[in-house]
C-alpha cells in the first residue's frame, strides 16, 4: 500500500513540474487567483518593500524574485492541497501566499511592555536556526523575521544548519543558500548529508558560533521588532541565565486562528512528563521576567560561555525531545537560572502531524531514550527503575552508558549541587503528579490492620476497613500529599463534598478535597475539622462522621477509629509540620 502511496506523490509532483514549466515558458503575464484571507492584507508582492540592513541590491531583486516564485506557486499548490498539506502539517498554499516580509504579525505583548526603555546592549549574538524539509516561505519568514529585529550592533552571525533535508522532494530548498550568500553579513551555512537529528545540530551549531551568546530558533517562526531586547537585557545580567520568549500558536490549517498564551511557569514531573500549571502572574506585573523550571524548545537565548562550561545538550541524546528540559535542569543544577521573558514574544507555526502521534517509530523511540538517558544520568537510581519498568528502555541506555557518566561528570566538574527535588521545592508550583517527592506520609493504616478500596459497578469508590496485616495485597496504597490531600493511584482525590465520602478525580482546587492528618490525634479530618473519617458499626465501610463520640451521626453508631501511616517522610523535602498537631 505504501508503495502505490509513493508511487501516487511522486506522480502528483511530476505533475506539479510540468504545470510550472509550461506556464512559465508560455505565461508572461499572470495574475494569481486566490481566495484572500481575513488576515493578511495582500497577495501580491510589494515592490515598495524596503531593502533590510543586510541586503545588497542583487540579494534584495534576488529575494523579490524568489517571493514572485512562491506566492505563484501557492496557486499550483493548492490545486493538490490535500496532498501538500498532509505532506509536513501545514496549509502550505495559505503560507506560500504570505509575503516573506511581513509587517502584519499580530503583537500580544502586555501593553506595559511597550513603555520600557532597555538600556543598549554591547553583546555580539549568533543566530542559530536548524532545518529538515523545512516549507521555503516559512524558513526565509523566520530568517528575515529575526534577522530584521536585531539592532546591527547586536548581529554577530548567522548559522544555518540544513539537517539532511530531503531536496528530491523539497528542491525549492536549494534557493536557500545562494541567497543568504548575497547578504551583507556573515553567514555560516551548513548542510549535513543525513539527517542528524535537532540536538546534534543545534550542538554543532552552539560549537561553531563565536558570537558572546547564541539565539537558537526553530525555522518555523515570526518575531516582532522589540523581540530581541528583553532576551539581552536578562542574559547580560548574569552569564548563567537563560532566557526564552512566551510562544503564540498558528495552526494554520485553520488559517484565521491565532492561539494565544499567558506567562505560566513550566514545569514537569520526575519522569519528564509536563504538566500544567495555573501559575498566573497578577496583572500588575505581567510584564515582568519570573523564573521558570522548563522553557519551550522553540527560541531561547544563553551565553556561549556557559553552555560550553555545562557541556551544551546532553551527550547520547538522538533526534529530538526533551533536549530543552534537560538543558534547563542543567542550568539549575549548575548554579544558572531560567527565565521566561513575556515582553518578548515569538509567534509559532504550529504543524498538525507530529511524530509521536502519527506512526513515526523512530522518532518516538528517540523521545523515549532520551527521556531515559536523563532520567539515568540526572535522577537517583530507583526512579529509573521505574520508568524502566513502564518503557523497557535500559538495554537501549546501557548501550550509551559512557555518555551517561559524561553527563554525570559534567555535574561533578561544575560542582552542580542542586537536583530534581531542588527544583520541585524551589521553582513548580502546586502540580498535579504521583510521585514520593510530593508525598508527606504513605500507606494509611489503622491499628496497623488493613484500609481498603471498594468500588461497586456504576459506584464512586469507598474506602472499608478490614483486619488484616498493613503488608496485605487487599490494603490500598493511600498517601498524603504537600496539598494536603489524600490521595490513591494516581490523580484520585478523597473528596468530602458528597453525603458519603468517595474518591474522584483531583481537580487541585483545594475546599473538599483538603485532607487534614492530626498526628497526635490520629484523626483524617476535613478542611473544617468538623468532619472525621470514622467507621459505622453496622459495616466495614468508613465514612465522615463528627470527630466527638458525643455528637450523634444521621448514618447511626460510629466508632471513630486511630488512623497512621506506615512511612512519615520526616526527611522529606518539605516540612514535617505539614503533619498536623493542632
Amino acid at each position: 500500500m505504501w508503495l502505490i502511496r509513493r508511487r501516487i506523490f511522486i506522480l502528483q509532483l511530476l505533475l506539479l513540474a510540468v504545470i510550472i514549466v509550461f506556464l512559465t515558458l508560455f505565461t508572461e503575464h499572470y495574475q494569481l487567483l486566490y481566495d484572500k484571507p481575513d488576515c493578511i492584507q495582500t497577495l501580491t508582492v510589494n515592490q515598495d518593500d524596503p531593502r533590510l540592513y543586510f541586503e545588497t541590491d542583487k540579494a534584495y531583486k534576488t529575494r523579490l524574485k524568489l517571493q514572485e516564485k512562491i506566492i505563484f506557486g501557492a496557486r499550483l499548490k493548492k490545486l493538490s492541497q490535500e496532498v501538500f498539506n498532509e505532506r509536513e502539517g501545514y496549509n502550505e498554499s495559505f503560507l506560500d501566499s504570505l509575503p516573506i516580509q511581513r509587517y502584519d504579525i499580530p503583537d500580544f505583548r502586555p501593553k506595559r511592555c511597550l513603555g520600557i526603555a532597555y538600556k543598549r546592549s554591547g553583546t555580539r549574538v549568533s543566530v542559530i536556526i536548524n532545518f529538515h524539509n523545512e516549507l521555503l516561505s516559512l524558513l526565509l519568514r523566520s530568517i528575515i523575521s529575526v534577522l530584521r529585529s536585531i539592532p546591527k550592533e547586536n548581529f554577530h552571525e548567522l548559522i544555518l544548519i540544513d539537517d539532511g533535508s530531503n531536496l528530491g522532494q523539497h528542491f525549492d530548498l536549494l534557493e536557500v543558500e545562494p541567497l543568504v550568500s548575497l547578504w551583507a553579513v556573515k553567514v555560516k551555512y551548513i548542510r549535513f548529508e543525513e539527517n542528524m537529528g535537532l540536538i546534534y545540530s543545534r550542538r554543532f551549531g552552539c560549537q561553531i558560533a563565536s558570537g558572546d551568546a547564541v539565539l537558537i530558533l526553530d525555522s518555523h517562526v515570526e518575531v516582532n521588532p522589540g523581540f530581541i531586547e528583553p532576551l539581552l537585557d536578562k542574559v547580560d545580567s548574569n552569564y548563567k541565565f537563560i532566557a526564552a520568549p512566551t510562544f503564540d500558536f498558528w495552526h494554520t490549517l485553520n488559517k484565521n486562528k491565532v492561539w494565544t498564551t499567558e506567562a505560566r511557569i513550566l514545569a514537569f514531573d520526575r519522569y519528564l512528563n509536563w504538566i500544567n500549571t495555573d501559575a498566573k502572574k497578577k496583572e500588575s506585573n505581567i510584564h515582568e521576567p519570573f523564573k521558570t523550571a522548563a522553557i519551550l524548545g522553540g527560541a531561547y537565548m544563553a551565553s556561549k560561555q556557559f553552555l560550553q562550561e555545562i557541556d551544551y545538550f546532553g551527550r547520547g541524546m538522538q533526534g529530538w525531545g526533551y533536549e530543552n528540559i534537560e538543558l534547563a535542569m542543567k542550568y539549575w543544577m549548575c548554579g544558572g537560572e531560567v527565565y521566561n521573558i513575556p515582553c518578548s514574544r515569538v509567534l509559532h507555526y504550529a504543524a498538525e502531524r507530529s511524530p509521536m502521534n502519527h506512526g513515526d517509530r523512530k522518532k518516538a523511540e528517540h523521545y523515549l531514550h532520551n527521556a531515559g538517558l536523563i532520567i539515568k544520568s540526572y535522577f537517583p537510581e530507583d526512579v529509573f527503575n521505574d520508568f524502566d519498568l513502564h518503557h523497557n528502555v535500559s538495554k537501549d541506555v546501557q548501550k550509551d552508558i559512557e555518555e551517561v557518566e559524561a553527563n554525570v561528570n559534567v555535574l561533578k566538574k561544575n560542582n552542580c549541587h542542586r537536583n530534581y527535588r531542588w527544583m520541585r521545592r524551589n521553582l513548580m508550583p502546586k502540580v498535579d503528579s504521583f510521585d514520593n517527592d510530593t508525598t508527606i506520609a504513605s500507606n494509611l493504616q489503622s491499628n496497623k490492620n488493613c484500609i481498603g478500596l471498594v468500588q461497586n459497578a456504576n459506584e464512586p469508590a469507598m474506602l472499608f476497613f478490614k483486619k488484616c496485616p498493613s503488608a496485605s495485597p487487599e490494603c490500598t496504597k493511600l498517601r498524603l500529599t504537600i496539598w494536603d490531600e489524600l490521595r490513591i493511584h494516581d490523580r484520585m482525590c478523597l473528596d468530602w463534598g458528597y453525603p458519603r465520602i468517595r474518591f474522584i478525580s483531583c481537580h487541585g482546587q483545594g475546599g473538599n478535597q483538603i485532607t487534614y492528618y492530626n498526628a497526635k490525634r490520629k484523626e483524617i479530618t476535613n478542611v473544617h475539622k468538623t468532619q472525621c473519617l470514622v467507621q459505622y458499626l453496622n459495616s466495614t465501610l468508613l465514612d465522615k462522621g463528627p470527630c466527638t463520640s458525643e455528637e450523634k451521626s444521621s448514618l447511626g453508631d460510629f466508632r471513630i477509629r486511630e488512623f497512621d501511616f506506615e512511612t512519615i517522610y520526616s526527611d522529606s523535602l518539605f516540612h514535617s509540620d505539614r503533619i498536623s498537631t493542632y
